[in-house]
């Protein structure tokens, strides 16, 4: 009967003594995962859309190309059906064509509440796509957006080449061809410049 007294006890200080070791590791594994969580930005040098990229600081460990000619965002969330039933497809055409051409750069702008819950959200499609939070990133002429999925395509300019429901994303090669559109601030600008122009003749006659 000692015996198994002793035994007991022995057992039980062996898990007092572990208990607060296992809660110990638990928290290091959760202080690495908020580090990784708040990696410095990365500003590298590159197009302005990558800049403006690096500046809204990446969620994710791979990032835009630098020197891409075309920026294509997917706007996608896990709290969104569409979304998810897209995303599929959209991981698959990533990494069986966009990867391959070094002109184009794809990115996930993640409209999930935080950080942690975009990377779940992508990690769950086992990819390696750059990704941001859409609110994070401020991108000039990027398009009002209704809803989401979304996808919208700048160039390396950042202006805007196209946009529209999240399942054209699927064409994007065709997309890619089509001709810049006036940012709703450029026309505003023009506008500025005709009219005051349209003053300066009338003065002088």
């Amino acid at each position: 009967m000692k015996k198994l007294l002793t035994s007991l006890m022995l057992l039980l200080a062996f898990a007092c003594w572990c208990a607060p070791e296992a809660e110990a590791r638990v928290d290091r594994e959760k202080t690495k995962q908020a580090q990784k969580m708040k990696r410095p930005k990365r500003v590298a040098a590159g197009t302005p859309v990558a800049k403006a990229l690096a500046e809204a600081g990446y969620f994710t460990e791979t990032t835009a190309l630098p020197k891409a000619k075309f920026y294509i965002f997917i706007c996608s969330a896990s709290w969104c059906g569409p979304c998810r039933q897209l995303m599929p497809k959209v991981v698959e055409e990533y990494e069986n064509n966009m990867k391959k051409d070094k002109t184009v750069s794809m990115v996930l702008l993640g409209a999930d509440k935080d950080e942690a819950s975009a990377l779940e959200y992508i990690s769950h499609y086992n990819t390696d796509m750059p990704g941001v939070l859409n609110s994070a990133v401020q991108l000039e002429n990027r398009p009002q957006m209704p809803g989401v999925p979304w996808f919208f395509i700048l160039n390396a300019k950042g202006e805007l080449v196209s946009s529209g429901a999240g399942s054209k994303v699927l064409n994007w090669k065709e997309e890619i061809k089509k001709k810049p559109q006036k940012s709703a601030n450029a026309e505003s600008s023009n506008r500025r410049e005709r009219n005051a122009n349209r003053r300066g003749r009338g003065r002088n006659r």
